[in-house]
């Protein structure tokens, strides 16, 4: 067995004899009277089996928890963890570990996770950019669990990624979005696909809104998902004409999402901060 002891340092079992270099606790996507979301970020300095991450994952109780080697070739691998379930691609996760990696010296970079190898450039301390290629949202019928899923029905349906991806709903601007009420028991024994629930903004400065439930992978509603934005943002550039889009996601604390769509390629970003 191993434990996590005050101060952060991870003891194994007399099998192994790995202590974790370093933790990070970091805010993302947070703004004024918005509070984003939160990662912790270990940084390796061997790997760890998938049964200590989950296990420190559950442990931490974070969003996200991210697993960052850096190996002796400067490549840089990581993996996440939510309290339940491994995340092949978290957004808000690269944001934080490409903050992370500035006080070891990169301010451009390609990490590799278990799914991509992603792109990142920091342009300061709080702005990071990380780089997806573009998962296109492709319009679809309305499935039959709609009905008893959502509270209201949406105006239009697309979906995005393999059949453990993304369904894309829209409402009308006048709609209010945050009033939206989703059967999480509905959503999960129908689709393996995350639901990402979004409208055109009619407040300044903002593009559009959304939310995201993700029942299926241990996330009723995410508070801040950078994954999703991947989505939105080539979804909506496309559809208002921009290439620079910003975002409000309308979880209970708030969040503040940044993207940008050119070239075939989604860029994300948001404010990023080390808290401790």
């Amino acid at each position: 067995m191993f434990c996590l002891k005050q101060g952060h340092n991870l003891f194994l079992d007399d099998k192994y004899e790995l202590i974790v270099s370093k933790r990070y606790s970091v805010s993302v996507f947070a703004a004024e009277n918005l509070l984003g979301t939160t990662a912790v970020v270990y940084v390796l300095t061997e790997p760890l089996e998938v049964r200590q991450m989950q296990a420190l994952a559950q442990e931490e109780r974070a969003p996200a928890t991210c697993f960052l080697q850096l190996n002796d070739n400067n490549s840089i691998n990581v993996r996440f963890f939510n309290t339940s379930h491994e995340i092949l691609l978290c957004g808000h996760g690269l944001l934080a570990c490409a903050r992370v990696l500035t006080d070891y010296g990169f301010h451009s970079m390609t990490i590799k996770t278990v799914s991509d190898k992603v792109q990142v450039e920091v342009q300061s301390d709080s702005s990071v950019w990380v780089k997806f290629s573009e998962l296109v949202a492709e319009p679809d019928l309305a499935p039959d669990w709609i009905a008893t899923c959502l509270s209201v029905p949406p105006a239009d349906v697309s979906r995005a990624g393999p059949s453990n991806g993304y369904w894309v709903m829209e409402w009308p601007a006048d709609f209010d979005l945050s009033s939206l009420v989703i059967n999480s028991d509905v959503l999960k024994s129908s689709t393996q696909r995350a639901l990402i629930a979004t409208q055109k903004s009619n407040r300044n400065k903002l593009d559009y809104c959304f939310r995201y439930f993700a029942p299926q992978h241990g996330v009723t509603e995410d508070k801040a998902t950078g994954s999703a934005n991947r989505v939105l943002t080539s979804y909506w550039s496309k559809k208002l004409g921009k290439p620079e889009v910003n975002a409000l996601q309308l979880s209970p604390g708030g969040a503040f999402l940044k993207g940008r769509f050119e070239h075939g390629a989604v860029w994300i970003s948001g404010n990023v901060f080390i808290d401790g």
